[in-house]
C-alpha cells in the first residue's frame, strides 16, 4: 500500500505543475491510481480512477467545446466538431498528459510498470480524464474547466491555426480569427466605417480592428459581405508579412 500514499512532496510538486491545489487530497490520489494496482492488491474496484475517468470525460468535452465555441465565433458546426475531435481523443489527451508529466505520478501495479503502461496513450488519456473529474468534484465547474483549458491551451490554439484546416473554414472571418490566435487568444472587432448610395443600392465599408488598429477594410452590398472582404484583406496582409 505504500505507493498509494505517494510522498507528500511529490503530490505538492504535481499540484504545483497543474496549477491546482486539492482541498481533498484523497481525490488526487484516487485519480492517480490505475486499475492494475487495485487488482494486484485485491482492493475495492472503486479505489481505481475509472469512476473519475467517466466523469472527467464529460468535463473535458464540455470545457473544450465551450472554449473553441467562444474563440471561433464565426466557425460553423462542422469545423468546430472537427477541431474538438482532434483535441478530445486518445492522441490529443495523451499529448496533454505528457505535457504535464502525468505518467510519472501514476500508481501502477508491478506488472503494468514492467510492461510500460506508464507511457501507454490510453492509460494517460484515462488518467487525465480522471484528474479533470477529481478537480470537478473538489473545486467545481469553474476550477475544472479552467484546468482543462489551461493545460490544453497550446494544443487548442495549434488545432485552430493548423494551415490544413484554414482552407476548410466556411468564411474568411473564421480563418482570420484562427490565424491571429496562433500566438495566443485575441479579440477582433468589425467596425462600420461609412455607407454610400441610396437605400436600395447601399454600399457598406467595414474595417476589421485588432488592438485598436485597422488591419483590413472591405466593402459590400451588405455588412456581412463587407466584413468578409475586410477579413480577406487582412488575411492577404498576413500572408504577405505586412501585419
Amino acid at each position: 500500500m505504500k505507493e498509494h500514499f505517494r510522498a507528500e512532496s511529490e503530490l505538492r510538486e504535481f499540484q504545483s505543475k497543474i496549477g491546482y491545489k486539492f482541498k481533498r487530497l484523497e481525490l488526487l490520489k484516487n485519480a492517480l491510481m490505475h486499475t492494475s494496482f487495485v487488482n494486484e492488491l485485491g482492493l475495492d474496484k472503486t479505489m481505481s480512477n475509472q469512476r473519475l475517468e467517466y466523469l472527467g470525460d464529460a468535463v473535458i468535452e464540455l470545457a473544450v467545446t465551450k472554449a473553441i465555441f467562444e474563440m471561433l465565433p464565426d466557425a460553423d458546426e462542422g469545423l468546430l466538431t472537427s477541431i474538438r475531435s482532434e483535441l478530445v481523443c486518445t492522441a490529443g489527451l495523451c499529448r496533454v498528459a505528457n505535457d504535464i508529466g502525468l505518467g510519472y505520478y501514476l500508481v501502477l501495479g508491478k506488472g503494468a510498470q514492467k510492461s510500460g503502461e506508464r507511457e501507454n496513450p490510453t492509460v494517460l488519456e484515462d488518467a487525465y480524464e480522471a484528474l479533470a473529474g477529481a478537480i470537478y468534484i473538489d473545486g467545481g465547474w469553474r476550477k475544472a474547466s479552467s484546468f482543462v483549458v489551461r493545460t490544453m491551451k497550446v494544443f487548442i490554439l495549434n488545432a485552430m491555426s493548423d494551415s490544413s484546416k484554414i482552407s476548410r473554414f466556411s468564411d474568411r472571418k473564421s480563418a482570420l480569427q484562427a490565424e491571429l490566435q496562433k500566438n495566443g487568444p485575441v479579440k477582433i472587432n468589425y467596425k462600420l466605417k461609412k455607407t454610400e448610395g441610396p437605400p436600395h443600392e447601399r454600399i457598406f465599408y467595414i474595417q476589421v480592428i485588432l488592438d485598436g488598429k485597422a488591419i483590413g477594410t472591405g466593402m459590400g452590398n451588405s455588412k456581412k459581405e463587407a466584413e468578409q472582404n475586410a477579413a480577406g484583406e487582412a488575411l492577404e496582409k498576413l500572408s504577405a508579412g505586412r501585419l
